[in-house]
C-alpha cells in the first residue's frame, strides 16, 4: 500500500514543482499564502477544494468508480470471447478464474 498522506504528497509536489505559480494565480493566493499553505498555517475554503485540486491536475472519482476501471482493466471492455458466450479472453469457459 502507498503511504498513508497520498493527497498531501500529491499536492506538495505540485505546489512546489513549476506549476507552483498557476496554482497561486488560479487560487488568487500570493507567495505568503502559498507558504502558509504549506506550513499548515492556513486552509482552503470549501469552496475552493474543487479548483485546488483541479488546477493541480486530479480529479475526483469514487473508490466504486476506480474499482470498475480496474475490473474492465482486466476482463477488457471490448472482450469478443465473453460476448460471444466462450468465457474470458484468455480463459477457457468454466475455468473459475
Amino acid at each position: 500500500m502507498h503511504t498513508q498522506h497520498r493527497i498531501e504528497h500529491a499536492l506538495r509536489r505540485k505546489l512546489s514543482g513549476p506549476s507552483r505559480q498557476d496554482v497561486q494565480q488560479t487560487m488568487g493566493w500570493d507567495k505568503g499564502a502559498m507558504s502558509r499553505f504549506l506550513s499548515g498555517e492556513q486552509g482552503v475554503l470549501i469552496d475552493k477544494l474543487d479548483t485546488l485540486v483541479g488546477v493541480c491536475g486530479y480529479v475526483l472519482v469514487t473508490r466504486k468508480y476506480m474499482d470498475a476501471v480496474a475490473t474492465l482493466g482486466e476482463v477488457g471492455m471490448f472482450c469478443e470471447c465473453a460476448r460471444q458466450g466462450l468465457g474470458e479472453c484468455s480463459r477457457p469457459q468454466g475455468s473459475g478464474k
